[in-house]
């Protein structure tokens, strides 16, 4: 049964299914597309995502709302993105991209319905991150355009530094955290300007390695949402997933200084990489990478309040509410502060 009311979705299932019918049902690995259940609805912060079954075979039909990326071909991204991914076992499979608008006013993707427990921050589950990130970060992206960062750290900062720019802009915007993350960019300036060589645009990163974006699945571990991969330095994805604010996205508990330790000796043991190389460029990078997570949630609290959440995507973001206020608390910049 689908989770919510039918008028709060504005996406007739019906049209889903009329659509599905429409496809070629080799395109699905299906014999048939005569029996189309709809089984539920999850909000995504981007996307809406229908858990299909298909003669028997599950999917996920996804009605992507809103582009994370900047890209106007970010379907078309995704798909190609994971096609790529497909022998490596750490994606979905992918089935169909349409990115014309004519059947929906949005681009959807289908691919694989994953089934499996989340991910939790236990040293066993850490093991499995940390196999999957080297897996990733070792693949040679040849033959897919995609998005680099050529200047690591600095893009980082131009990243963020925007995020400001753009938060500075709500009407409720907290006066607080914007001069605290005015303070955090001015005390990293310099390292930025000094540490910049240190990073290298030479791995693939999925970028949004929180714990919500993992599926323990009986084949193993896989990661989904690859909405903006980009070849970046491997510090990113590592920064990311240790941040504290990406990891309170999920959930209240995180990583101790001793858990955080292991995570990255593991990860320098696997990939061959100096431990105090990758270890440095995390403590440079992190800061950085967690006070985009902590402006991202601040802006998506001022787009709710000043009701500028478009209309499909309304019901995720209140759904959310809790989590972000959780990642946005000014707190979560001076623990960053007095972290460097």
């Amino acid at each position: 049964m689908l989770k919510g009311k039918q008028e709060e979705m504005l996406i007739d299932p019906k049209t889903i299914k009329r659509y599905l019918r429409k496809l070629p049902p080799a395109l699905l690995g299906v014999d048939n597309t005569e029996l189309i259940e709809i089984l539920e609805m999850t909000h995504g912060s981007y996307n809406l995502n229908f858990h299909v079954r298909v003669n028997q075979k599950e999917f996920i039909f996804r009605i992507n709302i809103e582009q994370q990326s900047g890209l106007s071909n970010q379907i078309e991204y995704e798909f190609k993105t994971l096609k790529f991914l497909e022998s490596h076992r750490i994606a979905p499979k992918v089935y169909h991209f349409d990115n014309s608008r004519k059947h929906f006013d949005f681009g959807i993707l289908i691919e694989e319905y994953l089934q499996g427990p989340p991910l939790s921050l236990e040293e066993e589950d850490m093991s499995k991150v940390t196999e999957l990130l080297v897996k990733l970060h070792s693949l040679e992206p040849g033959g897919i355009p995609f998005v680099i960062w050529q200047d690591p750290l600095a893009d980082t900062y131009d990243l963020v530094r925007n995020d400001l720019a753009g938060y500075e802009t709500k009407k409720t915007s907290n006066k607080k955290t914007i001069n605290l993350a005015k303070e955090l960019l001015a005390k990293t300036e310099l390292v930025v300007a000094v540490k910049r060589n240190l990073f290298k645009a030479d791995s693939l990163n999925h970028t949004d390695v929180a714990l919500d974006n993992f599926i323990q699945t009986s084949k193993g571990l896989r990661l989904i949402d690859w909405e903006k991969p980009r070849v970046d330095d491997c510090s990113y994805d590592i920064s990311c997933f240790l941040s504290e604010p990406a990891q309170l996205w999920c959930s209240p508990k995180v990583l101790n200084s001793k858990e955080r330790e292991i995570f990255l000796y593991n990860y320098a043991q696997l990939s061959s990489k100096n431990l105090d190389h990758i270890s440095e460029k995390a403590r440079i990078r992190e800061p950085l990478i967690s006070l985009h997570w902590i402006l991202w949630g601040a802006t998506k609290l001022c787009d709710l309040n000043e009701r500028r959440t478009v209309p499909e995507l309304l019901r995720a973001h209140e759904e959310k509410t809790t989590r972000y206020e959780r990642i946005a608390d000014p707190e979560n910049i001076e623990k960053l502060l007095e972290s460097l």
